[in-house]
């Protein structure tokens, strides 16, 4: 059913298009899904398009820390100062396998009486955060950045949890083709070491120095003392005897900086819609890093204000919070700057720069997490535990869903206020806006349908996968025998997503199941190898519900590199499609060291619980997803064993949150004709593991050399 990878030349047609997907530098994207938000009018103000109105909370101690349990008699929802009963409540742990349903019950509340069991049954899988880390890069000094980067690095470094999906995302779009979600560290790495210095140029030109806040408070709020301070300032840098000269070298800068200076603060607000405009298809609470220096926003000269509100309103509408994280650290104003030699002025005329440049650029920092029910974390030297902090924080959270019963309500002019009865130590951080559950738009009329080729393509592109065909996706790499690169595809169709029907000209009426595959691996460099194909399944190939699932695969000799693969699917009888996307990198062998392939993962069956009988069955572990009933075997390749006395040795851990709990004892690789490809299998009961996410990590060494290699797998225990 597979054919031989080929580059074809159609596909160049369609990079323009795939690339304004694949990039967040691309935005705005649309989401189909959703009705587009309307801007709010006021603080207070909500606009009711269905019978419920709902909203996430988050309530917290003293210390900042998350409070736990609390049920829905505690809460008191208040409307317009009246109490309103909650037509629904439950508490909601992040990322976990309950969060989209739970999201779905509140969407039909009205008929779901509000809930009192046990929060913590709904925790016990993981299905992973959803983490934004957007990086203002065009309001960034060079400091700052480096700090930022430190910020990011030790995050995916010692925070990424197990089911992270997590994506770097900047302002230029610099990060281009990595700015994605993704739980593969290589991508996140690279994204990190891509961010450079875009800081406005003309705030720190030769000269005196003008500060966006400077131009600011020249320009806009009259600040005519400074003006004269910094044109005496020009005069003795620059040895000038004539005013005016100076006067028009300080008008043009400010005029210039304003501009530029405007261009930034719409460029940085518009990217920041996009990109929680664009994850409206994925469910549950997506938690957004604002890594910035701050900037000026001023309604004088933009319309940035308006523009921050539209944030907000999507912030509402797809579930996602910021979190603020000031750069600048602790701040001294421009007079501590050790490297700069500014000329002198101790008198009123400069009186309150320095506040101002602490302050001003701080306010869009704030405002931005206040309004979507996060914090901001300022004059700060300790990012990296603001960053735990807030992850902890919106671990979990409290949905609320309450019926508008007034036509003051309906029509949107209610101020809305929650607090915990009894417990005045708490705090309620809440977002100033609310989810709006409407249905999906209407098709356009006059519109042509797309073409299955079309549909295909859409799919192919999309920012997340779609989900209309249940489709997986596992990407791995090895080295054929002639040591070639090559990468190695399996993929995974659910056939209780398909349609089968009739055969046509089948005398004996077997019915079966026709989906056209699309795949491509896309490297950053714009290059990529494509495969097409059409695959007909008969109903007898997946004769029980235990035996639904399809597994065929594809071969792509490739160079290595970092690649994103992707997977669309189509059924030919119904229209849906299904998507996947992973990322790969195949490394660079180096010669006479040794080193691995990807881990292959099957599960197998075991007769009667019994882990000495030989398996009844066992099948590809696309998804990476396992009963417990069932073992999982693991494969791999050892490159460049050397034959020596010592030998190489392999082991296996298993880890979970960090802490390893199962082992594989190491094993001498037995000697083989072919040292420089030696294959290595094991495998591990699972039955002694609880449901949850798991981490496989196996190691091979070189007991001569003391050299090893290593490599990394997640999987999941149902």
């Amino acid at each position: 059913m597979s054919q031989q990878p080929f580059i074809i030349a159609e596909i160049i047609r369609v990079l323009p298009q795939a690339f304004l997907f694949l990039c967040l530098a691309g935005l705005p994207f649309p989401v189909r899904a959703q009705n587009p938000a309307k801007p709010e009018q006021s603080d207070e103000v909500i606009r009711v398009k269905t019978e419920l109105v709902q909203t996430d909370v988050t309530v917290v101690d003293k210390r900042g820390r998350f409070v736990d349990g609390l049920k829905a008699s505690q809460f008191e929802l208040r409307v317009d100062a009246r109490p309103q009963p909650l037509a629904f409540f439950e508490q909601v742990f992040t990322g976990s396998s309950a969060e989209e349903k739970q999201l779905a019950a509140a969407r039909a509340a009205a008929k779901t009486p509000v809930n009192a069991a046990d929060p913590k049954a709904n925790a016990s899988l993981n299905r992973g955060r959803l983490i934004f880390f957007f990086v203002d890069d065009v309001h960034l000094n060079g400091e700052s950045l480096t700090r930022a980067r430190a910020v990011l690095a030790h995050f995916v470094e010692n925070k990424m949890s197990v089911g992270d999906r997590v994506a770097v995302v900047s302002t230029s779009g610099q990060i281009g083709f990595l700015q994605q979600l993704t739980d593969n560290k290589a991508v996140l790495r690279e994204a990190i070491a891509r961010l450079t210095y875009k800081f406005n140029p003309e705030t720190i030109a030769s000269g005196v120095r003008i500060s966006e806040v400077d131009a600011n408070l020249v320009a806009s709020r009259g600040f005519n003392g400074l003006f004269a301070y910094l044109v005496e300032a020009t005069m003795k840098e620059m040895q000038m005897q004539d005013p005016l000269g100076a006067i028009m070298i300080v008008k043009n800068r400010v005029r210039q900086i304003n501009s530029q200076s405007k261009l930034a603060e719409i460029e940085t607000l518009s990217r920041l819609r996009a990109l929680i405009r664009s994850t409206g298809p994925l469910a549950g609470r997506k938690v957004v890093f604002f890594i910035s220096d701050g900037f000026v926003m001023d309604t004088k000269r933009s319309s940035g204000l308006d523009i921050m509100q539209s944030v907000a309103n999507e912030a509402s509408r797809v579930g996602a919070v910021v979190y603020s994280l000031d750069t600048r650290a602790i701040f001294f104003g421009a007079s501590a700057d050790a490297s700069s030699n500014e000329y002198p002025d101790f008198g009123p005329r400069t009186a309150g720069r320095s506040l101002a440049e602490s302050k001003t650029p701080q306010e869009p920092l704030e405002t931005l997490a206040d309004e979507t029910g996060g914090r901001s974390y300022l004059n700060s030297n300790r990012l990296d535990d603001a960053v735990s902090e807030a992850l902890d924080e919106s671990s979990a959270y409290y949905l609320l869903a309450w019926r508008p019963d007034t036509e003051t309500q309906t029509a949107g002019k209610s101020r809305i206020d929650v607090v915990i009865s009894g417990r005045p130590d708490l705090r309620v951080r809440m977002r100033r806006h609310f989810f709006e559950t409407g249905a999906a738009p209407a098709v356009r009329p006059g519109k042509s349908a797309a073409s299955s080729e079309d549909e295909l393509r859409a799919a192919l592109a999309s920012l997340y996968p779609h989900r209309g065909v249940a489709v997986s996706l596992a990407a791995g790499y090895l080295n054929t025998i002639d040591k070639a690169p090559l990468l190695s595809i399996a993929m995974q169709v659910d056939t209780e997503t398909l349609d089968f029907a009739l055969s046509e000209g089948s005398p004996e009426g077997k019915q079966e199941a026709a989906i056209d595959v699309w795949g491509v691996a896309i490297d950053d460099r714009g290059s990529f190898s494509s495969f097409k194909q059409k695959l007909k399944i008969p109903r007898a190939a997946s004769p029980s519900k235990a035996q639904r699932f399809v597994t065929w695969n594809q071969s792509v000799p490739l160079p290595p590199g970092l690649y994103q693969v992707r997977l669309a699917v189509r059924d030919s009888h119904t229209g849906h499609t299904g998507s996947a996307i992973e990322w790969i990198e195949i490394p660079r062998l180096i010669p006479d060291r040794i080193s691995m392939s990807s881990v292959f993962l099957t599960e197998q069956v075991v007769e009667s619980g019994d882990t000495s009988t030989v398996p009844e069955q066992s099948r590809a572990a696309v998804d990476h997803r396992f009963a417990r009933t069932s073992a999982l075997r693991f494969q791999t390749y050892v490159y460049n064993a050397p034959p020596n006395a010592g030998g190489v040795w392999i082991s296996a851990q298993v880890f979970r949150g960090g802490q390893q709990v199962l082992a594989v004892a190491p094993a001498r690789i037995p000697p083989s004709k072919d040292q420089w490809r030696i294959p290595y299998s094991s495998r591990i009961t699972l039955k002694e593991l609880s449901p949850g996410s798991y981490t496989l990590e196996v190691t091979a060494i070189d007991k001569a050399s003391g050299i090893s290699s290593s490599q990394r797998i997640n999987f999941s225990v149902e």
